[in-house]
């Protein structure tokens, strides 16, 4: 065997069309360092020979690389097969209603749930719905709210118990806990899911109420 069936790495070579390798892949740097080795071995000194113990040291190395990168790729292979089956699941989830953080709401006709996100206990929540005229529309008090996500429902009815046009609104949340302190909680607004759909590796939903958002920023499932 002769060194001079090694192949050479230059990177000033032009890449022959159809070609995938340049001898840097660990599979070929393997065969070469078996026919280095294999070379060496032929043509060694015998009253000084070489250092096997180090060069199958290095030659395992080389295969624990190898095996770095195949699991890998398996790995990604996984994850690309759970996102799309994930894909799949998701579209059944079109047409129902999700939560998600935002404080603007789209009355449509039917009732919204909203939710008010707390840190800790309040001894008090107040929660205004606004017109896009800034205008109070309705009005809620509620007494004695635990930690997490307080929900609500709004029908759609205004301060004289008529029914709003359907549109735009705002929810506005405050708080106060035990001593008095005023809190300002997270809201959440409630819409049905229009479409589902993939951006990049992400999944994402188009709400009815016109936002966009990831699948991941919906933190509850509603029945209505």
């Amino acid at each position: 065997m002769s060194v001079d069936k090694i192949p050479v790495f230059d990177r000033t070579a032009p890449r022959v069309p159809g070609s995938s390798g340049n001898g840097t892949s660990v599979q070929d740097l393997s065969q070469n360092f078996l026919r280095l080795l294999t070379v060496q071995l032929q043509n060694q000194d015998p009253m000084n020979p070489l250092d096997n113990a180090g060069m199958t040291t290095q030659l395992a190395a080389l295969n624990q690389v190898d095996g770095i990168n195949r699991l890998n790729k398996s790995m990604e292979a996984m994850v690309a097969q759970m996102q799309a089956a994930q894909f799949v699941q998701l579209s059944d989830s079109v047409g129902k209603n999700a939560q998600i953080e935002g404080n603007g709401v789209y009355y449509s006709g039917q009732s919204v749930i909203l939710g008010a996100g707390l840190d800790k206990p309040a001894s008090s929540l107040s929660a205004l719905i606004r017109d896009n005229g800034g205008r109070v529309i309705r009005e809620f008090e509620f007494d004695g709210t635990a930690p997490g996500i307080f929900d609500f429902i709004w029908d759609g009815r205004d301060l004289d118990g008529a029914q709003v046009a359907p549109g735009a609104y705002r929810l506005e949340l405050q708080a106060k806990d035990g001593q008095g302190k005023i809190m300002m909680p997270t809201p959440y607004v409630s819409a049905s899911v229009a479409t589902i759909g993939r951006d990049g590796s992400d999944i994402v939903a188009t709400m009815s109420d016109g936002r966009r958002i990831s699948i991941n920023d919906i933190v509850k499932w509603l029945a209505i």
